[in-house]
């Protein structure tokens, strides 16, 4: 890299088995059931919980800036198409289903094997400190995060860098997380996952 190319952005990629196991494990604290938006917001205070922990999200989804706080891109489409009709198979579709079109629910027991211990932690802390807010009050707190910035009516992309620096990870560290999601992607390159 030369003096004046800038880094890109740090890329990790998106886990549909994990995601849809993190989901299922909301889903289940919370009795089987949740609004779609809390779910999203939830989901993506786990993410930064585990970028601060462990130095890689939970998901592995591109984050973005839209109107009501920070949503999980992918998540979101995987919501959007289920709502919809259009999603038929995968994990997401094997342990989550639509109730009408504001509501998820479980479809079948969770399947936490993705994901590691300290990962399930983090659902679970995350799940405790938000259980008795509604999606309102989620979607609020998310406002005053300082990655967030309100895009009006578009989305902006929330880099992971953005997330690390507020919270306060120095540059080597952020490099540290480049290079850990560099090397992530050189291995699924190689074994085709």
């Amino acid at each position: 890299m030369t003096a004046r190319s800038k880094p890109r952005h740090i890329r990790f990629a998106f886990d549909e088995r994990k995601t849809a196991a993190a989901c299922s494990l909301l889903l289940e604290l919370n009795g089987g059931r949740m609004e779609y938006l809390r779910l999203i917001k939830l989901l993506y205070y786990a993410d930064r919980e585990s970028l601060d922990a462990l130095g890689r999200p939970i998901t592995g989804d591109r984050y973005v800036a839209m109107r009501n706080g920070p949503v999980l891109s992918h998540v979101y489409d995987l919501l959007k198409r289920a709502i919809f009709g259009r999603l038929a198979t995968g994990p997401w579709a094997e342990r989550i289903r639509p109730e009408g079109r504001y509501h998820v629910s479980l479809r079948a027991q969770s399947d936490l094997g993705p994901l590691s211990e300290a990962e399930i932690a983090i659902i679970r802390q995350v799940f405790e400190k938000y259980r008795h807010r509604d999606r309102w009050n989620v979607r609020d707190e998310t406002h005053e995060l300082a990655e967030w910035e309100d895009p009006g009516k578009s989305s902006r992309e929330i880099p992971i860098e953005g997330i690390l620096r507020v919270l306060g990870k120095s540059e080597a560290e952020i490099e540290e997380v480049r290079q850990a999601a560099l090397e992530n992607a050189h291995f699924d390159s190689i074994f085709g996952r």
